[in-house]
């Protein structure tokens, strides 16, 4: 038999500097449009535009960071000193210094929440003291392995305190904000995306898999970490969801059941967790300038039957979000063709304003290297409203 744990690994430098170029092309390239219109009109200072655009090249970098996960070996001489069967993660309350409860500030349809986690101090040690190793015996495949892995952190009953405590604050926000079953699922989400990107352990590449109770404490995490904490959530909530694991790309995601735009192969629709981000949106780059490629292993978490029913509704986002730059390019070079007055000018320069807007706020938040999200990202309704009043390019 072979002794398996997590780990994980730290990005090439190369390719983040490779990143970082062809962020600055990009951001170069929205900004020479938007500049060299503003110039010829001479309605602002070039400098107070390069100041705003240097600002939003800040929300335009990678859109979101990716934890290493793999699966690694551990040579036999271990193995063979190991006498005891069945070893596993799973936690055994044990004392250690107080814990202090966690409170996590977030912001759901521009309205501001808080959740306050509670761990006992002896199941918060149990969890972090816990070995993250996991045997996997003669004839056992990896698929099975990685499911009985990732459901050891995911349901172990010492956590059902602090997940049940947490679920009721969720539960009395949903009830007097009057949220539907779509939106108290964008709630747990925007929850769980909230809490900050763990940046140090990801540069580092020391870190492994966390409890969600870990997490909650912890106040932050990689996309594994988060990933579990949020399918724990949703699905102690009633919802059918499922952990998405990308192990050729070291990351994980989560898929809930419903209707629409489905992950290739996998039933589910794609829920990103490492910072706000729309059901259905995958993002097209990660940190490191990985993209998601591989087919996911999909291990179903609880037994919920609840769907999300707005994906159509996420479909026409995206669809405003991606369109918006070609249109406003258009708008630009037909009005350069023109002479304008300071009036046409002026509703040209709030059209071309708009359209940088979607591309900046429908989309996901980035996580910059405090683990803290920059940028304005609209929450589903909010953006529906938005799109409504000022998508003219749609």
């Amino acid at each position: 038999m072979k002794w398996h744990e997590e780990d994980e690994h730290e990005p090439s430098h190369e390719r983040g500097l490779l990143l970082a170029l062809i962020v600055l092309l990009i951001v170069g390239g929205f900004a020479a449009w938007g500049l060299g219109f503003f110039g010829a009109a001479g309605l602002q200072s070039s400098q107070d535009l390069q100041a705003a655009m240097s600002r939003a090249a800040q929300r335009l970098g990678s859109e979101v960071a990716t934890s290493a996960r793999a699966v690694l070996p551990i040579g036999g001489h271990i193995a063979k000193a190991v006498k005891v069967p069945g070893v596993h993660p799973h936690i055994v309350p044990t004392k250690g210094k107080a814990v202090s409860p966690k409170t996590q500030h977030f912001t759901f349809d521009g309205v501001k929440y808080s959740v306050t986690a509670h761990v006992a101090t002896d199941v918060y040690w149990g969890a972090k003291k816990s070995t993250r190793l996991l045997v996997q015996y003669p004839g056992e495949s990896d698929e099975t392995w990685t499911s009985t892995y990732y459901h050891d952190f995911a349901d172990d009953p010492a956590q059902r305190v602090t997940i049940d405590d947490v679920c009721s604050q969720l539960r009395a926000i949903k009830k007097r904000s009057h949220l539907g079953q779509d939106q108290y699922l964008e709630l747990i989400a925007k929850y769980v995306q909230s809490i900050p990107y763990d940046w140090a352990v990801y540069q580092a590449g020391t870190g492994n898999q966390r409890f969600p109770v870990e997490t909650l404490i912890d106040g932050k995490g990689l996309c594994g970490d988060k990933s579990v904490l949020l399918a724990d959530l949703l699905s102690h909530e009633g919802y059918a969801v499922a952990l998405l694991d990308f192990n050729p790309e070291k990351h994980m995601a989560v898929g809930v059941l419903g209707p629409g735009k489905v992950y290739p192969d996998t039933g589910y629709l794609f829920l990103e967790t490492t910072s706000p981000c729309y059901v259905t949106d995958v993002p097209t780059e990660y940190t490191g300038g990985m993209h998601l490629t591989s087919r996911p292993q999909v291990i179903p978490i609880g037994s919920g039957t609840l769907q999300y029913g707005a994906a159509d509704q996420i479909a026409k986002i995206v669809h405003a979000r991606d369109t918006a730059q070609a249109a406003a390019e258009t708008l630009y070079a037909d009005a350069r063709s023109k002479s304008l007055s300071d009036a046409e000018v002026t509703k040209i320069n709030a059209k071309l304003s708009q359209a940088y807007k979607a591309e900046i706020s429908l989309r996901s938040n980035v996580i910059d290297r405090n683990g803290d999200a920059v940028g304005t990202f609209m929450d589903r309704t909010v953006a529906l409203a938005w799109i409504t009043r000022n998508a003219w390019w749609l």
